[in-house]
This record gives C-alpha cells, structure tokens and sequence, in this order.
C-alpha cells in the first residue's frame, strides 16, 4: 500500500513539476526574447527565436546568458532556468513513478 501511495505521489509531484516549469518557461522566454532582440541581436539571431528548440532549451538549461553579463537578462533568464530544470527533474520523478508501476508497485 505505501509503494503505491509512493508511486502515485511522485507521479502527480512530477506532472506538476513540469507544469509549473513550462509556464515559467514559456512566460520568460517572450520576454528573455524580447530583450536578447533589442540588445543583443546576435545572440538572438544565434538563438532562433523559437522557445522549443533544443538549442534554445539547452541555452536556459547551460546557463548561457550569463557569458553576456547583462543584469537586467539576468533577472529574467534565471526563471527561465528554474523552469527548464523543474521540467526535466519533473519528467525524471514522472519516469521514476513509471518505472516503479513496471517494478510491482502498483499492487
């Protein structure tokens, strides 16, 4: 019984987790996007302006804004990285619980 209240516990903990990081993500990447497009052309011609790219999720997840040393991008793209990592530990414990369904926790 306690297996189970576990795996179901770290499943609905990971879907949450990735909710909240997608809409930390998507909600910063406009205006990380914004702000790379009026002062740092380059990096946002680099970037590609697509939010879902993987080369666009790696830069939150690489830390790569911090090479531009520019606070004010600082100040929004660290919740761009929380959020990114809160997606991928979310999707990590949502696997977890799957694969303790697999290892016969579900009875």
């Amino acid at each position: 019984m306690t297996l189970l209240a576990t795996r179901e516990f770290l499943l609905i903990m990971g879907l949450g987790l990735i909710v909240a990081g997608l809409t930390t993500y998507v909600i910063t990447w406009m205006l990380v996007a914004v702000h790379l497009r009026d002062h740092h052309a380059a990096e946002h011609a680099r970037l590609r302006g697509f939010m879902f790219a993987p080369h666009a999720f790696g830069w939150y997840l690489a830390a790569r804004w911090r090479a531009l040393r520019d606070r004010d991008l600082s100040a929004l793209a660290v919740l761009g990285s929380i959020g990114a990592w809160a997606i991928i530990g979310g999707a990590a414990i949502a696997i977890m619980s799957k694969l303790l369904a697999y290892a016969g926790a579900a009875s």
